[in-house]
Parts: structure tokens; sequence; C-alpha cells
């Protein structure tokens, strides 16, 4: 009887341990619902953040994917009302997005997620087009906007870890494909290839909270750094 019950209380605790262990949740399981692929203008593929994101510590690798160790940011404020002084001052707030984490958490998990060098060189500038109030600015129009910076000469030479995270003024409609800025999407990441390079930039609408601002374009840019070339899917 004694054995009986000794034997019992072993698969009691074998079965104990693997129950608990298949209710641990995977860790290097993206967030599918957060970071979705999507479909952009002209039937490629493009990477929107939405609000499910709420924190870095959401963010998981991506299986085949190699994260940007250093990513560099290369900060694009564009619309002709960035010359405004309240939003000028904004700038320096959201040209530096990784060197400016304070929080212990998010730097652990961004340790944890292969990014490590937080202090890569950066790069900002204003692009001043004019924009009408409420006009719609689709991917393409950015696209447009990037190649004709490249064409000209006015960005720096892109690198592997460069991801350029374009700041859209108030009142200019982010479209991607079907889906609109701030309704279906915070910020989204996609490429382009024009003059020989392959551009990796982040999209971010305008949020009048600069602190909520710095948080979404944080997580966009990491999602990117975690998809450096696009090939994989969340």
């Amino acid at each position: 009887m004694k054995k009986m019950r000794y034997s019992f209380l072993i698969l009691s605790l074998l079965f104990a341990g693997g129950t608990a262990r298949a209710q641990q949740p995977e860790d290097k399981a993206p967030v599918n619902d957060a970071v979705q692929a999507v479909i952009d203008d002209d039937g490629g593929r493009a990477f929107i953040v939405n609000s499910k994101l709420k924190s870095l510590t959401q963010l998981r690798r991506l299986p085949g994917a190699a994260a940007l160790t250093a990513p560099q940011q290369y900060t694009i404020f564009l619309g002709s009302a960035w010359t405004t002084p309240s939003l000028r001052a904004r700038e320096a707030k959201l040209s530096n997005l990784l060197s400016a984490i304070q929080n212990q958490p998010d730097l652990n998990k961004l340790n944890n997620l292969g990014i490590n060098n937080l202090y890569g060189p950066t790069y900002s500038q204003e692009v001043l087009t004019p924009f009408d109030c409420d006009e719609k600015l689709s991917d393409i129009g950015i696209k447009t906007i990037l190649a004709g910076l490249v064409n000209e000469g006015s960005l720096p030479k892109t690198e592997r870890a460069t991801i350029y995270v374009v700041f859209l003024q108030p009142d200019l409609r982010s479209t991607l494909g079907t889906l609109t800025g701030r309704k279906h999407y915070l910020a989204y990441h996609q490429f382009l290839n024009v003059g020989g390079e392959r551009l990796h930039y982040v999209v971010v609408p305008y949020e009048p909270d600069i602190d909520t601002a710095k948080a979404i374009a944080l997580r966009a840019l990491v999602a990117a750094a975690l998809n450096p070339t696009g090939d994989v899917g969340n």
C-alpha cells in the first residue's frame, strides 16, 4: 500500500510539473496581433504597430531574423509645421529614442533581444514640405519624398543598421494601403530600394502627447530593428 501511495505521489508531481511547463508562454513567440504584416499601396508588405503593443517587454525575437545590435536612428521631421516653436521644441526628445531609455525593464528587454548598443550614430533633419490641412499622405507619397531626398543627396548614406524614423506634422493623415494612421495603426515600418540603396524606414503619425509619441516611436523602432530585412512575417 505504501509503495502504491509513493508511486501515485511521483505521478502527481510529474503531471503537475508538465502542466506548469505547458502553461508557460513561449519566449520566442512573436506578438502577432500587435505588430502585423499588411499589404502596402503597391502590393508589397509593410509592418504596422497597433495599440495592442503596450510595452517593449511584449516584443519577441522573430524566428529566422537577426536583430540589429546597434540600430542607428536617422530622424526626419516631415512637414512645414515643424518650423513652429512648439513643434520644434519636441524634436530633441524624439531624435535619440534608444539612448534616452531610463526604464530598467526596457533596458533589460532590449539586451535580451540582442539590442545592446543604444548609443549608435544619430542624425536628424527637417523636411519642410508644405501640406494642406487634413491632407492624406500615402506610403507611396512617403517613398516619393524619401527617393527625392536620396537622389538629391540630402540624406546620409544608409547602412544596414540605419533606420529612418519619419515623424509627420499635425493634421497630416497617414495611409497605408486601405489602412489609416491612428485608426488602424500607430506607426509602421517599411522598405524602399532607391539609388542602389535599401532604406528601412518607420512612419509615425503625429501624436499630441510627447511622452506617448516617444513611446510609440520607440516601439516601432525596436520592432523594425528586430526585422531588419523584412523577410520575416510577424
